[in-house]
């Protein structure tokens, strides 16, 4: 059966079962069902010379939440005008469309939902499985962008702890942006070379599967170990390197992306305390027996289709025909979240240590053995928590590249909400054999922006 009919039926079988489950939910409830929502605005503009207008998104946020005495039956869609697509694209997303049954000692929650497996509030080593658009990721909260996931998901509470078993029969992507967008991630390829990419068509012969154990032995202390059997949401890409259209000997160089989603074992481990009242401390990590990286000679990296060097043109050549896994390596891999937060009054302030490390990669693999970056934040808010302010610095040592970001948000109502900020980037422009997301390449990105939100 095709994988996309497959996904079809599952996911029309599950909302089907959960209509059918509402009847019986609103008979039941103590309530009738609460709909709330919110409309929000966001536009920017460039800092460069002329500035560029970046119109961001209009999005109409619903939620029904019905809640009976077992239970809970809720839904989330979204309808988006996304500008960069075209003036008048429209999108409907049902980011969240799930049951939640409980029971004398646990709880089991049935569709599309947010899997959130990590200890930590943001950049969890496990937030890798988490699919979410990250086609216009910097006009919209990031908790708008995250994308549910078909699952089935049960709690079983003992004392202290919680035991939790996920089990996934669709794999749901993050998506990504166009090669056109000023979004698109630097890739490490050869310069000058057009770049189509070719979607995957999604592999549901492998269903996920996570066990999480949270505990609590202390009321300062927090422990969670997981095991999951997951593919990571962003997609590494097969590599098709074309010197001449097929059948022709006339130059045609071009390459095709396709996307790829590897299946790995993970291991997960991770620690919260809380120390004082105001200060907490986190450890988290998260080992992978089988992720996939970039694999390119650098011969071919350096290849220039605009002026090729004749004489080293039949070892690109050579390198081209004889590669047999499209240019792609997988190794074993360690992440490790370290994280301290601190508390006083209206205001927080944190740091952040991250690593991500590979076990003995294939020579010519393009990312570093030892990837760091540090992050620090802040935030406050006053008159009664009307206005907020935070910023976010994040510094990835090894290109020398940063991401600053901060915003202001002022509530005029209690349903109207005013909110104005900026993003900064800055560091080197990556090199062709850089194999790492790069602030320094999103430098002529650098904007303002403002919105508005409107809550009911």
């Amino acid at each position: 059966m095709p994988a996309g009919l497959l996904r079809c039926i599952v996911s029309s079988s599950v909302l089907f079962f959960l209509l059918l489950l509402n009847n019986f939910t609103t008979e039941t409830a103590a309530a009738p069902p609460l709909i709330t929502g919110d409309y929000h605005h966001l536009s920017g503009a460039t800092f460069t010379h002329p500035p560029e207008l970046l119109p961001g998104v209009q999005r109409l946020t619903l939620n029904i939440d019905n809640r009976f005495s077992d239970g809970r039956l809720f839904a989330r869609t979204d309808i988006r005008n996304r500008f960069e697509a075209s003036a008048d694209s429209i999108e409907w997303t049902l980011p969240e469309l799930w049951l939640e049954l409980h029971f004398t000692n646990s709880d089991l929650r049935i569709g599309r939902q947010i899997l959130q497996l990590g200890l930590a509030v943001a950049n969890a080593p496990t937030d890798r499985i988490q699919p979410f658009d990250s086609r216009n990721f910097l006009l919209e909260p990031f908790s708008t962008l995250q994308r549910g996931t078909i699952a089935l998901n049960y709690s079983y509470y003992i004392g202290n702890s919680r035991l939790r078993i996920v089990l996934a029969p669709v794999f749901t992507p993050s998506l990504v942006p166009d090669p056109e967008s000023r979004w698109f991630p630097h890739l490490p390829i050869p310069a000058g070379m057009p770049v189509r990419i070719k979607p995957t068509p999604m592999n549901v012969d492998k269903p996920q599967a996570a066990l999480i154990w949270d505990t609590n032995p202390l009321r300062s202390l927090e422990v969670q170990l997981g095991v999951l059997y997951w593919k990571p949401s962003m997609p590494t890409y097969r590599k098709s390197f074309r010197l001449s259209a097929p059948g022709s000997l006339i130059p045609d160089p071009n390459i095709i992306l396709e996307e790829t989603f590897t299946p790995t074992l993970i291991a997960t481990g991770g620690v919260s305390w809380q120390i004082t009242s105001s200060l907490n401390l986190l450890l988290e990590a998260a080992w992978f027996e089988n992720r996939a990286y970039d694999k390119i000679p650098d011969e071919l990296l350096s290849f220039d289709p605009a002026n090729p060097d004749l004489p080293g043109l039949p070892r690109v050549i050579s390198i081209i025909s004889d590669e047999n896994e499209d240019f792609i390596s997988r190794h074993s891999a360690v992440d490790i979240l370290f994280e301290t937060r601190y508390s006083f009054r209206s205001t927080q302030i944190g740091f952040q240590w991250y690593n991500q490390l590979i076990n003995s990669p294939h020579p010519d693999v393009i990312q570093d053995i030892w990837f760091r970056s540090i992050s620090t934040f802040a935030s406050r808010s006053y008159f009664r928590e009307r206005l907020g302010s935070d910023v976010t610095a994040t510094y990835q040592i090894n290109g020398s590249d940063f991401w600053i970001r901060t915003e202001l948000s002022y509530d005029i109502a209690d349903d109207v909400s005013l909110s104005a900020g900026a993003h900064f980037f800055g560091g080197p422009s990556p090199e062709m054999n850089y194999g790492h997301p790069s602030f320094g390449s999103y430098r002529s990105n650098t904007l303002a922006y403002a919105g508005i939100r409107y809550y009911f």
